[in-house]
């Protein structure tokens, strides 16, 4: 993640731009190449974290760029692991070599006619009591501090790849959106009609990354059908404690919104200046071509989801039509999207399944506390946490099944739903 001094934005007014940048653009594309040779290199020779920045503050000299160019080192550094790699350990050695050169007297920087000890002395010294070489002495001596660190994992774009370039610009551009999340205080998340699937995902993340949150439904005001999600999400700078974390997960979350493929929002209340008094708006949509690193593992449809709708569709359902899951609001922050929900056609009155995975008693009582009448889990008696029958104060609300979700089942408890039913909540 860029660090403050490496944001670019423009600023109007009460709003921040980042200053993103085109991964498409060829002049871009070559500095990013030029950047990523230098880490490739590094890889191949086993080179240090100090050579890398060398490198990169000599290509500097040559730019006016400065910030983009350090920024994209920054990005690659982060997906770098760096170790000490030494055949002595460096702080014994380095106690060993100073204590002996206390001893022997004062050392100089040339030997000079008169045959002056120097260090390359103390390194011979030394190196014979270790029964090693003077090379390894001085190669090991301060092979600990971070920018003598060898270069011994690198997950950034390979060499061989030749969208490689336009990857780095395009893992840049978030970057520097999740930078200016750090400093949020809240942020509003608006999806238009997403897919069911997908907002499961989404949910999967915001739950993952324990990020404090609210939802609801965006609906027609003239028809009430409908149109979106609204998710609202504490920021960092919400928080009096432990807001560095938070900020991580918050910024961390950022790149599973790009995932969504429907038309997405997000506004945000972002802090500014030095002493961060300053509050400005950060505004971000799917227009902008961001695109995520997170690998994309689509919206999943569990095998029973789809065998139950093959024998639905046999069914005469009395009228029940069954369509993909609506966001049912279960109170405390706990939305739920259901794998499908259903709608009578005569008396409007609207149910839910929702399949669960594995499970426990206890945990089961509790879901179902939380989880109003309409909803139906699907429950897998292969996926029991734990021995023993369900208990049936909680088996009318509960369709247990094997392999396949019975279809009539289902029915029979859609049926036993009251007219009044509330649509969702």
């Amino acid at each position: 993640m860029l660090t403050g001094d490496l944001i670019q934005v423009k600023i109007d007014k009460k709003r921040l731009h980042p200053r993103l940048v085109d991964p498409d653009a060829p002049e871009l594309q070559e500095l990013a190449a030029d950047v990523l040779d230098v880490f490739h290199e590094a890889r191949a020779s086993g080179g240090t974290r100090g050579e890398i920045t060398t490198a990169l503050q000599e290509m500097g000299a040559e730019r006016v760029d400065h910030k983009l160019l350090r920024g994209l080192g920054k990005v690659l550094l982060d997906r770098c692991d760096f170790e000490t790699v030494a055949p002595l350990d460096p702080v014994e050695l380095r106690a060993h070599v100073f204590q002996h050169a206390a001893v022997t007297g004062p050392l100089h920087r040339h030997a000079g006619p008169l045959g002056h000890r120097t260090a390359r002395d103390v390194f011979e010294d030394v190196a014979r009591e270790l029964d090693t070489t003077a090379e390894a002495v001085a190669a090991a001596l301060y092979a600990d501090l971070k920018d003598e660190q060898t270069l011994v994992k690198y997950t950034g774009p390979e060499e061989s790849s030749p969208d490689a370039p336009a990857e780095l610009l395009h893992r840049y551009n978030v970057e520097l959106v999740r930078a200016l999340l750090l400093r949020a205080t809240q942020l509003t998340l608006k999806l238009a009609e997403p897919e069911p699937a997908r907002l499961r995902q989404l949910f999967r993340y915001i739950k993952f990354f324990q990020l404090m949150y609210r939802a609801r439904l965006a609906r027609d005001p003239s028809t009430g059908a409908v149109q979106g999600v609204i998710l609202e999400l504490d920021g960092p700078q919400s928080l009096l404690v432990k807001s560095t974390k938070y900020g991580m997960n918050l910024a961390t979350f950022f790149p599973a919104v790009l995932l969504q493929p429907t038309p997405w929002r997000i506004e945000a209340e972002v802090l500014w200046g030095r002493k961060r008094k300053l509050r400005k708006e950060l505004v971000l949509n799917h227009t902008l071509g961001l695109r995520s690193h997170y690998r994309d593992r689509g919206g999943w449809t569990p095998q029973a989801v789809t065998w139950f709708r093959e024998r639905w569709d046999e069914l005469d359902t009395r009228g029940w039509t069954v369509h993909p899951g609506e966001l049912v609001d279960l109170g405390n922050q706990e939305p739920l999207v259901p794998d499908l929900s259903f709608r009578h056609e005569e008396t409007g009155r609207v149910g839910h399944l929702d399949v669960v995975g594995y499970w426990r008693k206890a945990w089961l009582r509790k879901r179902l506390e939380h989880t109003p009448p309409e909803v139906i889990l699907a429950v897998s008696k292969k996926l029991a946490g734990e021995k023993g029958a369900l208990p049936k104060t909680v088996q009318g609300q509960v369709v247990l099944f094997s392999e396949i979700i019975s279809a009539p089942k289902v029915l029979e408890r859609l049926e036993a739903l009251p007219v009044s039913a509330p649509a969702s909540r």
